[in-house]
C-alpha cells in the first residue's frame, strides 16, 4: 500500500495545535494549564473533556476518551489514521505525497475523483434544461432549492455514456471506473449504471461522496430506487445518509431519529428536525447501530406506518437492544410514510410525536396484539420474544425487558426465563462479533498502579528523571500486556518523548484511551526518587505474597493428608526474608 510517509506525519503534528483542532469542535475554556469543555464523544452538563496544549493530547474525566490530535479527528469523524493526517495538512496546507511501495492508496484517491466527477455532473444536468422535469418533480415533492442544493441532489440523463465519457476524457483507467460502481460493463462496453434518475449522494463522514442512490420519477421501470453497489469506498451496511450533516445536531439533542428513505430524511430536515439520519438501500443492521452507539444512546424509530413498515421497526428495535441502545417507536398514521406525513400534519405534529415516542416493548406488543393472544398464538408469542431476549447479552438490558414483559403479558417472571434458556443464541447476534465495545483497560490493582506510576514518570520530558527510572527498573517488572507495550516505547534512551507522538504506537481505540489516560496525568518530578522506591517495593513484594499464600495452601493440603510440609515452610521463611529486606 501506499502510505503517508513519516516525516509528513510528524510535520503535521507538529504543526496542528491541539487546542486550536479541538476548538472547531468543542467551546473550550482554560482553567490553569489546560483548556476544558462539554466532550463531543458523550453527553454530559458539566465539563469533564480537558486538553492539555503543553503534551498536545486530551482525556475526557468521563467517558476516557482520549489521544492526540490525530486520534481527535479520527473519533470525531468516524475516519482511519490515513484521512485523519489528510484532513489536517489540507487544513493546515502541508501538500502529502505518498511513498509508492502499492496502488491501494492511489486506488481510493482515483475512486474519490470518480465520485467527486460525477456528483458535478448529475449537479450540472439537475440545473440544465435537461433535469427541468426532476427538479419540478423534487419541488412538488416539497423540496425546497436550497435543501436541494445543500444535499448536492442532481440528475442523471437518460443516457448510456455520459458519465462514461467524462471520465475517461479525465484519464482514469478501466480497472478503476469498474470499482467505481458507477458503471455496468457487458460484452460490448461499459455504460453508465444510473440513467434518467433523480440522483441523491451517500457521503462519508468526512463530507466526501462515495456513492448514490438513483430514484425514477416519470416512467414506470419497477425498481423505484437503485443504489451503487458495494464497493472500496462504500460499505451499505454501516453507512448512513445525511449524517454528515446532522452528527453534530445528534450530539447535542442526545438522540437520533432513524428513518428508511432518502426524501423522508430530507423533508424532516427542512422541517427543523436536525438530529435524524436514514439507512441508505439496506436493512438495518448491527454495523449501524455500532456507528450509532459512538453519538448517542436513544433511538426513536420512524419508519413507514405501513405493515412492512412495521416489520422493518420491529427488526431494527431488537438490533438496537442487542447493541445495548435504547429503542423507541413513532409510527406515522393511517399508513403514511414520513415523508407524506410531514407533508400532511406539519413538521410540528411530528416533532410533538418524537418528543413522545413510544417504548419499543409496547409497540411490539401492539404490532402483534399481544395481549389480546390466547392459547396457541400467546404461547408462540412469548417463545418468539423470549428467542429475542436470550441474544441480548447485556444482562442488566435483559433483565429490565423481563420485568416489563412479564407484567404486560401477566407471565411470571421465573417461567419466562426458563424459557428464555431453552432458546438458542443465534450466532448472528453473538455481541462478541461487535468489537467496539467498552472494553477500555482500567488499572485497578496495586500491581497495575505501581506500573502506572513508572510509566508516568518515564513519559517525563526530564531526560534526568527518565534515565533515573531506566537505570533503577526493568521491563520485566511490567506483567500487565498492554503497560508493557508501553514500557518498551519508554525504554528506549533515544527516544525524544513527546506524548502526542507516544499515542501513535497504539492503534486500538481503547488502548489509545487507557495511554491518554497514562499520559495526561500531572508530572510528579518533584518526588520521583521516592515514587520508584515506593513502586519498586511493591512490584517486587506483590509475587513474593503471593508465593508465600500458594505455599500456606499447599501445607494445609499436604496437613489434612499427613504428609511432611518441611520443604515448604522452609521456602516460606525465605520468602518472608527476602519481603523484610526490601
Amino acid at each position: 500500500m501506499a502510505r503517508i510517509p513519516q516525516d509528513i506525519i510528524e510535520r503535521v503534528r507538529d504543526t496542528a495545535d491541539i487546542v486550536d483542532v479541538v476548538s472547531q469542535y468543542v467551546d473550550l475554556k482554560q482553567r490553569g494549564p489546560n483548556f476544558f469543555g462539554l466532550c463531543p464523544f458523550h453527553s454530559e452538563k458539566t465539563p469533564s473533556f480537558s486538553v492539555a496544549p503543553g503534551k498536545q493530547i486530551y482525556y475526557c474525566f468521563g467517558c476516557h476518551s482520549g489521544g492526540n490530535v490525530f486520534s481527535f479527528i479520527m473519533d470525531y469523524q468516524k475516519i482511519p489514521f490515513p484521512d485523519a493526517v489528510q484532513v489536517l495538512a489540507e487544513r493546515y496546507n502541508i501538500p502529502i505525497e505518498l511513498e509508492k511501495d502499492g496502488a491501494s492508496n492511489e486506488l481510493f484517491s482515483s475512486l474519490y475523483k470518480l465520485h467527486d466527477i460525477a456528483l458535478e455532473l448529475y449537479q450540472e444536468n439537475l440545473f440544465s434544461e435537461l433535469g427541468k422535469e426532476a427538479l419540478e418533480y423534487l419541488k412538488e415533492r416539497g423540496l425546497k432549492e436550497d435543501i436541494i442544493k445543500q444535499f448536492k441532489i442532481g440528475f442523471a440523463i437518460n443516457e448510456w455514456d455520459q458519465l462514461v465519457k467524462r471520465c475517461k476524457d479525465k484519464g482514469f483507467t478501466q480497472s478503476q471506473i469498474i470499482k467505481s460502481g458507477l458503471f455496468t460493463r457487458s460484452d460490448k462496453g461499459t455504460y453508465d449504471r444510473f440513467r434518467s434518475r433523480i440522483m441523491f449522494p451517500i457521503f462519508h463522514q468526512s463530507g466526501k461522496p462515495i456513492a448514490f442512490g438513483g430514484r425514477i420519477f416519470n416512467n414506470a421501470d419497477p425498481a423505484k430506487y437503485l443504489n451503487s453497489p458495494q464497493t472500496p469506498l462504500y460499505k451499505k451496511s454501516s453507512v448512513f445518509y445525511g449524517l454528515q450533516a446532522t452528527r453534530d445536531s445528534i450530539r447535542k439533542e442526545g438522540y437520533v431519529v432513524l428513518v428508511e428513505g432518502y426524501m423522508d430524511f430530507l423533508k424532516l430536515y427542512q422541517g427543523s428536525i436536525h438530529p435524524v439520519v436514514s439507512v441508505s438501500g439496506t436493512a438495518f443492521t448491527m454495523k449501524h447501530a455500532l456507528s450509532l452507539s459512538r453519538i448517542t444512546q436513544k433511538v426513536i424509530l420512524l419508519y413507514d406506518g405501513d405493515k412492512a413498515g412495521g416489520a422493518a421497526t420491529e427488526r431494527a428495535g431488537w438490533v438496537l437492544l442487542r447493541s445495548g441502545l435504547i429503542p423507541s417507536v413513532v409510527r406515522p398514521p393511517n399508513g403514511t410514510d414520513p415523508d407524506d406525513w410531514i407533508g400532511s400534519a406539519g413538521p410540528e405534529a411530528i416533532i410533538d410525536s418524537i418528543m413522545k415516542p413510544i417504548d419499543y416493548i409496547d409497540f411490539h406488543m401492539e404490532l402483534h396484539r399481544a395481549t389480546e393472544l390466547s392459547g396457541t398464538e400467546r404461547q408462540q408469542y412469548i417463545m418468539s420474544i423470549s428467542s429475542e431476549l436470550k441474544n441480548i447479552n447485556d444482562g442488566i438490558i435483559r433483565n429490565d425487558l423481563i420485568k416489563i414483559i412479564s407484567e404486560k403479558l401477566k407471565v411470571d417472571e421465573q417461567d419466562l426465563i426458563r424459557v428464555i434458556n431453552t432458546q438458542r443464541i443465534n450466532p448472528e447476534y453473538d455481541s462478541k462479533q461487535i468489537t467496539e465495545t467498552n472494553n477500555r483497560h482500567t488499572f485497578n490493582s496495586k500491581l497495575e498502579k505501581a506500573q502506572v506510576e513508572l510509566l508516568q514518570l518515564l513519559s517525563s520530558k526530564d531526560n534526568k528523571i527518565r534515565a533515573y527510572v531506566i537505570d533503577h527498573i526493568s521491563i520485566e517488572l511490567f506483567t500487565e500486556p498492554l503497560l508493557k507495550r508501553l514500557a518498551e516505547v519508554l525504554f528506549d534512551r533515544n527516544l525524544d518523548v513527546e506524548s502526542s507522538a507516544i499515542i501513535e504506537y497504539f492503534q486500538d481505540k481503547n488502548e489509545r484511551d487507557s495511554v491518554a489516560q497514562i499520559l495526561f496525568t500531572k508530572d510528579q518530578s518533584d518526588s520521583f526518587e521516592e515514587i520508584v522506591s515506593d513502586c519498586l517495593k511493591i512490584l517486587k513484594s506483590i509475587p513474593l505474597k503471593e508465593k508465600i499464600y500458594a505455599l500456606r495452601n499447599e501445607i494445609r493440603e499436604k496437613e489434612s493428608r499427613g504428609e511432611d510440609t518441611i520443604n515448604e515452610l522452609s521456602a516460606i521463611t525465605k520468602l518472608r526474608e527476602e519481603l523484610n529486606g526490601l
